[in-house]
C-alpha cells in the first residue's frame, strides 16, 4: 500500500482478517474475484443509507476495502488497493438526493453560487431577481476575479458537475430496479446503460486486479523461491571450489599468504579456512619435490572464467578442464606479463578485462 499504509491504524487492519475467512469460507472461489463489481452500484441499492460528504466517502471507502478483501482473501491488508478505495470513497462522498431542492444536494452544495464577491452582492440585489446571473454587475464582477479564485471556481464546477453527474446516474439506476424505466425497450435499454456505464468500469477495475493479484502473488514467491535456491548452490559451488583451490595448492606446496590472494582474485576469500594437520597422512601433503596430482575426478568451475592456480608447473597441461565453444584461454606468460610480472595480479587485470567486455556484449 505504501504511502497509506501509515494512515491506517493497526487496529483498523486487524478487522479484515475475520472478514478474509469468512471469504474463504462461505463463498466459492469462482464468485469472488466478482465481488467488486458489486460495490459501485451499492448507492442505486440503497442499502448504504444517506451518503454524500464524511460519512458517504467512509461508507463507501469501507465497502471497497471490503470487497477488495472478499475478492482476495489471501491478500494482506497492505496489499489492497487504496487508490481505488478512495475514488469509492469520493463517489460516496459527492451523491447526496436526500432532497430535490436546489442547494440540498451534494451537486447544489459545489454550485458556483459560492463564487467569492458574489455572494456579497445579493442583498443588493433588487426585487423579483431569481438567479445571481441576474444581479446588477454580476458579468463585470466575473471577468474581475482573481486568478487563484478563478481556479476555484473551476474546481468548484467541475466538482459540482461530477456530484450531478452520479446523483443522476443513481437515480436512474434506481427507477431501473423500480421498473419506472423499461429495460426492455430501446429509450430505456439506452438509458440504463449510459447510467451503468461509470459504475461498471469502476468494477471492473476491481475484479480484473482481483484476478491479477494472485497470480502476482504467486510469482513474487516463486521468484523468492528460485533466488534462495540459486543463492544457495552458488554459495556451495563456491565452497567446492574454494576447498578444491585450497586442496590442490597446498599439495603443490604454496604457501598460506599466496593460498588466500587467490581466493580473493575469484572473490572466495570469505571461504578460506587454515590447514588441519591428518594423522593419517603424517601431515599436509606437498609436492615441492614433484609427483603426480590426484584431482579424484574433481574438476575446477570455471565456467563463468577465472584464474587456475593449480597444477605442477606451466605449460605443463595437467589441470583438467572443461572448455566451451568461443572461449579463449591465456597463456601464464600473458598472465605474468599483464601483471608486470605477478600472475596474481595479471590475473586481477585479467579479471577486470573480463567483466568490462563480459559487460558490453
Amino acid at each position: 500500500m505504501g504511502f497509506f499504509d501509515k494512515f491506517i491504524p493497526n487496529e483498523v487492519k486487524k478487522v479484515f482478517k475475520p472478514v478474509a475467512k469468512f471469504s474463504q469460507k462461505f463463498i466459492p472461489k469462482e464468485i469472488r474475484p466478482f465481488l467488486p463489481m458489486v460495490t459501485p452500484f451499492l448507492p442505486a441499492m440503497g442499502i448504504m443509507g444517506q451518503l454524500g460528504g464524511p460519512m458517504g466517502f467512509a461508507k463507501m471507502y469501507g465497502a471497497n476495502l471490503l470487497s477488495q478483501q472478499l475478492a482476495d482473501p489471501g491478500a494482506e491488508f497492505d496489499d489492497l488497493n487504496q487508490i481505488a478505495a478512495l475514488l469509492s470513497g469520493t463517489q460516496g462522498g459527492l451523491m447526496d438526493r436526500s432532497s430535490q431542492l436546489k442547494g440540498a444536494t451534494t451537486a447544489g452544495k459545489f454550485n458556483p453560487t459560492t463564487k467569492e464577491g458574489i455572494l456579497s452582492q445579493l442583498q443588493d440585489a433588487p426585487l423579483g431577481t431569481d438567479s445571481i446571473s441576474q444581479m446588477p454587475g454580476f458579468e463585470e464582477a466575473m471577468a474581475n476575479r482573481s486568478f487563484l479564485t478563478k481556479a476555484k471556481d473551476l474546481g468548484l464546477e467541475g466538482l459540482s458537475k461530477g456530484a450531478e453527474y452520479l446523483e443522476d446516474t443513481t437515480k436512474t439506476l434506481q427507477d431501473v430496479g423500480s421498473g419506472k424505466i423499461n429495460l426492455f425497450t430501446g429509450a430505456g435499454a439506452k438509458e440504463a446503460a449510459k447510467a451503468a456505464a461509470v459504475p461498471f468500469s469502476t468494477g471492473m477495475g476491481g475484479v480484473t486486479e482481483a484476478f491479477q493479484r494472485p497470480i502476482m502473488r504467486k510469482f513474487l514467491e516463486d521468484d523468492a523461491a528460485e533466488r534462495e535456491e540459486y543463492e544457495t548452490n552458488m554459495d556451495d559451488r563456491n565452497r567446492e571450489q574454494a576447498d578444491m583451490t585450497m586442496l590442490f595448492m597446498r599439495q603443490a606446496g604454496h604457501d598460506e599468504q599466496t593460498i588466500e590472494d587467490t581466493l580473493a582474485l575469484d572473490g572466495l576469500e570469505s571461504y578460506y579456512s587454515a590447514p588441519t594437520e591428518s594423522a593419517a597422512q603424517g601431515g599436509i601433503i606437498g609436492l615441492k619435490e614433484g609427483g603426480m596430482l590426484n584431482f579424484g575426478g574433481r574438476e575446477m568451475d570455471l565456467r563463468t572464467g577465472g584464474f587456475v592456480p593449480i597444477g605442477k608447473k606451466e605449460r605443463a597441461d595437467d589441470v583438467p578442464a572443461r572448455l566451451s565453444k568461443n572461449e579463449f584461454v591465456m597463456t601464464a606468460d600473458a598472465v605474468r606479463a599483464a601483471g608486470g610480472g605477478s600472475v596474481n595480479k595479471g590475473a586481477q587485470r585479467m579479471y577486470d578485462v573480463m567483466n568490462k567486455l563480459e559487460a558490453r556484449a
